[in-house]
């Protein structure tokens, strides 16, 4: 049972660096040759996990070779244009100018139905908005409506708002983020004053985003419980 265990948690941290080496994607937006490398590292693992008898190395030797074959593969298609399309394809246009395109549907095997529902996750219901549709690699449908259909911009009403940056969260949990503070230009210093300012400590913080330019918004544990009552 304790060998068991152990070549289970060693496994799990082998696959957690190994997903790590091969980049943070969702599920929908895995490539083909990373799908099917997610798929088989599944598998693998689950042999040395069952068989006892079986060598550790020999169960994390083909994992270690998959992961090695993506990132070679991934680094040839970076140099290579014509491998990149044929192991992960190019998109493809479904709608073009406002007409759905027959055969390149029925190419992607992909009816009017499958059609619809991309565009209601997109909160587009009326097809007849959509001037362009394409097919990304990844399965994922990229759509751009017509001008009179897409969200009016401040350009559009000739307006120039203040460039503030965008909101980031630099503590959480009482916890600082030095990522978050560096994207923002801030430093823990103006964490401290603004908490000093405000009267509390870091440990009291539930959340705390900023802006490049200094504005913010604080949460603390009591809001957070006053709000629940």
């Amino acid at each position: 049972m304790t060998i068991s265990v152990v070549r289970t948690v060693i496994l799990y941290f082998v696959l957690m660096v190994a997903m790590r080496i091969m980049g943070k994607r969702q599920l929908g937006e895995l490539q083909p040759t990373e799908l099917v490398v997610t798929l088989l590292l599944s598998d693998l693992a689950a042999v040395p996990m069952q068989e006892n008898g079986l060598p550790l190395f020999n169960g994390l030797l083909p994992i270690l070779v998959l992961v090695a074959l993506e990132l070679l593969v991934s680094g040839v298609m970076l140099k290579s244009t014509a491998l990149s399309r044929l192991v992960t394809g190019t998109p493809m246009p479904i709608i073009r100018d406002g007409r759905m395109l027959e055969p390149a549907m029925k190419r992607l095997r992909m009816t009017v139905d499958d059609l619809a529902e991309s565009l209601r996750q997109q909160n587009i219901f009326d097809i007849r908005q959509v001037q362009y549709a394409i097919a990304e690699t990844n399965g994922h449908i990229s759509v751009y409506c017509y001008p009179q259909f897409q969200p009016a911009t401040a350009e559009d009403i000739g307006k120039s708002p203040a460039d503030d940056g965008m909101p980031i969260v630099v503590m959480s949990d009482g916890r600082v983020s030095d990522w978050g503070l560096a994207l923002c230009g801030l430093d823990v210093t103006w964490v401290d004053n603004l908490l000093k300012k405000r009267g509390c400590q870091r440990q009291d913080v539930f959340l705390l985003t900023a802006t490049k330019s200094g504005k913010h918004y604080l949460l603390t544990r009591t809001d957070v419980k006053e709000e629940k009552a």
